[in-house]
């Protein structure tokens, strides 16, 4: 027998039968059970693993075999007392019950992460990143940033190292050198009161400028749309003035945009744990919201832009705390997570709620997006987006330039409907703003 406690609440489970003996266990745990080899078991060793749906960790303590994996987001510690298990592959029901003390952040996650190549379901995303076995995959995570990269052309051969960081940043001087120049105290307290930049936020930007300069001057593969925010300085700018320029287009302003964005969402009828999917969430506008809300479990925050997801470190630790990636009693945990919108790294029907506001006009594959987006909602789960319509300049550069794609209401509500959602409903402001309200059907 192994208690398992999900953050304060204890959940006695059979490890043979992964039956739940008290507790909220989701309902596909019989059909889910799975032979596995664990891979932190000792050789020869295998255990009958529980359903990955909702207890998708590793119960190494059955074998006796002690840990404790630090993680700055997901922590989560083994505490095992000696089990006795055969090595036939059937598990002899332990003398002693074993102790797995699980952090909330880690167990509402379990089973949703899966490797964007062939989505089998993978551990979530640790210090150490996160392996498909399957692939032979390894999805590095990046201290700078606290983000998983599951990217799939960063992705490496498991056992290979990470890749050194380019540009400059080996001879970079030590962070803090500009906090302690003279007078950067007095200029901070004034840049404070104006709101502009401190110096801390600026010797950010120049390292991560001086780090990769290609991303400065456009000199990456990748289509403008989405290389224009991979740019340290769009991304340090978005936030600070290049956002609130919206409000021409009719957008409501960030606060509106939230309190529309939450109430459509909590029509989901999915019945799923109360985790929002923030795509493309750009420097964690939204992000940092329904963490801070109340309203949700956690929050996952994905984008594309390495750079933008630095700029939702930075603000998540200064709103938050630095200790974001765990729940606290005033807001759910943030999890940042590097990933392409057409190639999720997210099991099917994983989550019952996904935003994405003021993205999709960037997106290259938008079909693809929308379609993956539509695969990781569970039935009676609630997309909700936000975006321009071509009005006025827009429509002129709808035109004239297809990097960026404006659309017509009846677009999209054609777009969500050929991805298999329905229920459409939009909200329109003058003179371009749309926000659109979308569901998956329920099963049969």
């Amino acid at each position: 027998m192994v208690s398992v406690f999900l953050g304060q609440k204890p959940l006695r489970l059979d490890v043979t039968t992964a039956s739940a003996v008290s507790g909220k266990m989701c309902s596909s745990t019989a059909a889910s059970v799975m032979q596995r080899q664990d891979s932190c078991l000792e050789p020869g060793l295998s255990i009958n693993a529980l359903c990955p749906t909702c207890v998708g960790f590793s119960l190494c303590a059955l074998a006796g075999y002690q840990r404790s994996v630090r993680r700055r987001r997901h922590q989560v510690q083994h505490r095992a007392q000696k089990s006795e298990i055969s090595t036939g592959g059937d598990v002899v029901e332990s003398t002693e019950e074993t102790e797995l003390v699980v952090s909330e952040a880690t167990s509402v996650l379990c089973g949703k992460f899966a490797c964007p190549v062939c989505q089998q379901v993978v551990d979530p995303p640790a210090l150490e990143g996160a392996v498909c076995k399957p692939c032979g995959l390894s999805f590095f995570y990046e201290t700078n940033g606290n983000f998983t990269d599951f990217t799939i052309t960063n992705s490496r051969p498991i056992g290979s190292t990470k890749p050194a960081p380019s540009g400059m940043s080996a001879t970079l001087p030590e962070r803090g050198w500009l906090q302690k120049l003279p007078l950067v105290k007095a200029t901070d307290s004034v840049a404070r009161a104006m709101g502009l930049p401190q110096s801390e936020e600026v010797e950010s930007l120049a390292r991560e400028v001086l780090s990769d300069p290609s991303l400065v001057f456009n000199q990456t593969s990748t289509p403008v749309s989405t290389s224009t925010f991979q740019n340290p300085l769009v991304s340090f700018a978005y936030e600070r003035g290049w956002r609130r320029s919206f409000a021409s287009s009719g957008f409501p302003g960030v606060e509106e945009e939230f309190r529309m964005a939450e109430r459509l969402l909590s029509t989901d009828e999915s019945g799923a744990d109360n985790v929002v999917l923030d795509a493309s969430c750009g420097s964690g506008l939204f992000s940092r919201r329904f963490a801070a809300s109340g309203s949700c479990e956690a929050v996952v925050a994905l984008d594309f832009s390495a750079a933008m997801l630095r700029q939702v470190d930075d603000f998540a630790q200064k709103e938050l705390g630095k200790q974001y990636g765990e729940p606290k009693s005033d807001n759910a945990s943030l999890t940042l997570v590097r990933a392409d919108i057409a190639r999720l790294p997210f099991a099917s029907a994983s989550f019952g709620r996904v935003h994405a506001g003021a993205a999709i006009h960037c997106w290259p594959n938008p079909e693809n997006a929308i379609a993956e987006i539509s695969r990781v909602l569970k039935p009676g789960g609630v997309f909700v987006l936000s975006t321009f319509r071509p009005r006025g300049q827009l429509a002129m550069l709808n035109r004239r330039f297809p990097t960026y794609r404006f659309w017509e209401d009846e677009e999209l509500e054609q777009l969500t409907r050929q991805c298999g959602l329905v229920n459409y409903e939009a909200i329109t402001r003058e003179p371009a703003f749309i926000m659109v309200r979308v569901q998956k059907p329920m099963a049969a």
